[in-house]
């Protein structure tokens, strides 16, 4: 009887060991498995520039900008009323912050509200980009824009790649 109890102790011991071991193992491949498959944390983007941008809408933003010789810096923090703001774009000739809201969901639209009333705020000019304007970013952007500076619109870029194409389009 006693020697049945031993034996019943040590199968208990190894099953809970071999569970504990597969748990383990698991939760490291769940993680080693996110961490290199999942899409947020491995996107990114090279723009003409060199930017390094975190989605495909930022790099048509960024690359209007190279394309159409508008100096612009990309994600740096402002101080406006002791908040840090880290904004998308900065244009230092112009004056503008650009602002890209392309999530979605209560926390982000929290924090969105919380930026807009600091620009408001900070009076800081602020042009914001929804992702309804990519129906037609370019004229919709130069739009914007001309408000602040002639642009040069009579080049036209490829969305992809960046290069100016000739006089057949």
């Amino acid at each position: 009887m006693n020697g049945m109890i031993v034996y019943f102790l040590l199968g208990g011991i190894i099953c809970i060991t071999i569970f504990i071991t597969i748990f383990y193992i698991f939760k490291k491949l769940k993680s080693y498995f996110s961490k290199k498959y999942n899409p947020e944390s491995a996107t990114s983007f090279k723009c003409i520039d060199g930017h390094i941008v975190r989605s495909k809408a930022e790099l048509i933003i960024d690359n209007y900008f190279y394309n159409h010789n508008i100096t612009h810096d990309y994600e740096k923090k402002i101080k406006v009323n002791g908040k840090s703001i880290l904004y998308d774009w900065y244009l230092p000739e112009l004056e503008i912050f650009i602002e890209y809201w392309g999530f979605y969901g209560k926390d982000y639209m929290k924090r969105k509200e919380e930026k807009i009333r600091l620009y408001k705020k900070g009076k800081l000019n602020l042009i914001s980009i929804e992702d309804i304007m990519f129906k037609d970013i370019y004229e919709n952007l130069g739009n914007l824009l001309t408000n602040y500076k002639k642009l040069n619109t009579t080049k036209k870029h490829c969305p992809n790649c960046g290069w100016a194409f000739d006089e057949r389009f």
